[in-house]
């Protein structure tokens, strides 16, 4: 898995590809974890090279989607390939995220 993090405006975006597993997930857990403490008004997650995420993949979201709206941020995940979101719609996670289609509809939102 490959982890990237910039900041465009005041927003944190993190990219993520490859597969996002019990090994992978301590190295996203650290990079969200950097945008937190920082209290970026709004963190994006760019799935689009996601090919995989398991449970703890998933919980590595749910604890930065916990902790952000602590401080009234915002989580937005986008570009998520089918796979990936079907993974989120079969544990209902679809309700709970902000998943946007691009880029551009996540910056906006």
């Amino acid at each position: 898995m490959q982890v990237n993090r910039e900041t465009v405006n005041q927003n944190v975006l993190i990219s993520v590809a490859g597969s996002v597993d019990i090994y992978t997930s301590p190295e996203l857990r650290g990079e969200l974890r950097l945008a937190l403490e920082k209290k970026s008004p709004r963190i994006l997650v760019d799935l689009e090279k996601v090919t995989f995420v398991d449970s703890s993949g998933l919980a590595t979201l749910i604890e930065a989607l916990q902790k952000v709206h602590e401080y009234q941020g915002k989580l937005v995940l986008y570009g998520l390939r089918p796979a990936v979101l079907s993974v989120f719609q079969l544990s209902n996670l679809d309700s709970l995220f902000d998943i946007r289609a691009t880029r551009d509809a996540a910056l906006q939102g």
